[in-house]
């Protein structure tokens, strides 16, 4: 049980989404063919696959791509989940944006409100003394790194219509 809650303070805290969405944006930008940053809503789109367990959950290195992970919700035969991909971005929409606020307030991300595009700090500020994240919040900011790195590979409009997601 106690897993479990740690679980959900995770998933419910913006700060841990902001680091989420740093992260996922600094992979996204290493592995763009041209080095582009990506657009503000493929954090929407990624925050929700990342804050719900049964999607991260086959977010892994051995997937070469997003075709892949898709793929393996048809496998298991749980294509009900990719369905409510779109739902979850619907309902999870203001934490997402609570998370981009926090990482832009702290510096981690700048959003061009010109190009519509997020771009990521370098690196992340050390931490204090007694504030290191947490095991579970480095695993989670790999399965992020790996969405970045995904989702580059692809432009919005084919995310979402690989995810289901109706932009």
């Amino acid at each position: 049980m106690g897993i479990l809650v740690e679980e959900v303070k995770m998933w419910n805290t913006p700060v841990v989404g902001a680091y989420l969405l740093w992260s996922f944006t600094k992979a996204y930008r290493t592995y763009h063919p041209e080095g582009e940053a990506p657009v503000g809503i493929l954090h929407f789109i990624a925050y929700a696959l990342l804050t719900d367990q049964r999607l991260t959950k086959r977010i892994s290195g051995n997937r070469p791509n997003l075709q892949s992970y898709v793929r393996g919700f048809q496998e298991k035969g749980e294509v009900d989940l990719l369905v409510g991909v779109h739902q979850e971005v619907i309902s999870r929409r203001a934490n997402a944006m609570d998370a981009i606020d926090i990482a832009v307030a702290r510096g981690l991300l700048v959003w061009d409100v010109d190009s519509g595009r997020i771009y990521a700090r370098e690196s992340l500020p050390r931490a204090k003394k007694g504030r290191a994240m947490s095991e579970y919040a480095r695993k989670l900011g790999k399965k992020a790194e790996i969405l970045g790195q995904w989702f580059s590979q692809h432009d919005a409009l084919t995310v979402a219509s690989y995810l289901k997601v109706v932009l």
